[in-house]
C-alpha cells in the first residue's frame, strides 16, 4: 500500500513539476474523486478542477522545472514532497507538498509556498545590476524611462543609450538636446525606469532625479560609454547628457533581491 502511495505522490509531482500531458494522464489515476487541493490561498475541489491546476504551463511552472525535488517521505499516514528552486527573481524559494490518501487514492494536497528573503540592504548598484543595465540594448530588453512632461502627462520610452554612469547615477545620451525627456526634467526632474527580463526573470525599478550636465567631461564620458548604434544616430555629439541620481533602486534576478534607498 505505502508503494503506491508513494507512486501517486510521485506522479501527482511529475505532473505539477512539469506540466506535460502523460505525467497528467498519469496523475489522473491516482486522484479520488473529491480530491482538494490546498494552495494557502485558495481551495480546489475535485478531480476535474485538482487535475487541470497541476497540468499543463502555469507561471511557475518554469521555475518548478529548474527546481531540485525530494522523494516522498513519511509523515504519519501522510506524505511530504518538498522542493527548491534556484534564484529566479519573484519566483518562490521552494515548495512543501503534503498528501493525505482515501486508499491508495489522493484525497488531499496541502501547498505550501516559500518565498524568498528579504531584499538585500546595499548603498550603490550592485555589479551584476550594472551588467544588466548596460548590457540591455545588446540583449534586447532596453530600458523604458518615464517622465512627467511640462504638462503634466506621464511620458514612457525606450532609451538603448542608458548606461551606468557611477555606483549611484545612471546616465542616458539623449540625441535630441531639445527634445522632451531633457526638456521636461529641467521643471519636474523626478523620473523613473523599469528594466524587465523574462527569460531570467529579472526586474530592475529605478527611482532617480534627472539633470542634463554641460560639463566636457561628463559628456565625453557618457558618449563613449553609450552602445555603438547610439552613437551612429548622434555623430557629431549634439545631444544632451542626461545623469539620473538614483533615490531607490529594487532589483530582482538569479542573483537575489537588492534594495537601494538613497532617501
Amino acid at each position: 500500500m505505502a508503494d503506491k502511495r508513494v507512486q501517486a505522490a510521485e506522479a501527482v509531482v511529475q505532473s505539477l513539476r512539469t506540466g506535460e500531458r502523460v505525467a497528467s494522464q498519469r496523475a489522473a489515476e491516482h486522484l479520488a474523486d473529491n480530491v482538494v487541493l490546498d494552495t494557502g490561498r485558495e481551495q480546489v475541489q475535485g478531480k476535474a478542477a485538482v487535475l487541470e491546476r497541476i497540468s499543463g504551463d502555469w507561471p511557475f511552472t518554469s521555475t518548478y522545472k529548474q527546481g531540485g525535488w525530494s522523494e516522498p517521505q513519511p509523515e504519519g499516514d501522510k506524505l511530504k514532497v518538498t522542493a527548491a528552486f534556484p534564484a529566479l527573481g519573484a519566483a518562490p524559494a521552494g515548495l512543501n507538498l503534503t498528501f493525505s490518501f482515501d486508499g491508495d487514492k489522493v484525497s488531499h494536497i496541502q501547498q505550501e509556498t516559500l518565498a524568498g528573503g528579504p531584499p538585500q540592504q546595499v548603498d550603490r548598484i550592485p555589479d551584476h545590476i550594472k551588467g544588466q543595465i548596460n548590457s540591455a540594448l545588446y540583449n534586447g530588453t532596453p530600458v523604458v524611462v518615464t517622465y512627467v512632461d511640462e504638462s503634466g502627462q506621464p511620458k514612457s520610452s525606450l532609451r538603448g543609450s542608458t548606461v551606468v554612469f557611477n555606483d549611484h547615477q545612471l546616465g542616458i545620451w539623449v540625441r535630441d538636446a531639445n527634445g522632451g525627456l531633457p526638456t521636461a526634467t529641467k521643471v519636474n526632474p523626478k523620473v523613473s525606469l523599469l528594466y524587465r527580463d523574462s527569460k531570467t526573470r529579472s526586474t530592475i525599478v529605478v527611482e532617480g532625479r534627472a539633470h542634463v550636465s554641460e560639463d566636457e567631461e561628463v559628456r565625453r564620458r557618457l558618449y563613449e560609454l553609450t552602445p555603438e548604434v547610439e552613437q551612429l544616430h548622434d555623430t557629431g555629439r549634439k545631444g544632451a547628457a542626461l545623469l539620473i541620481d538614483v533615490v531607490r533602486l529594487q532589483g530582482g534576478g538569479p542573483k537575489g533581491n537588492y534594495r537601494m534607498q538613497k532617501e
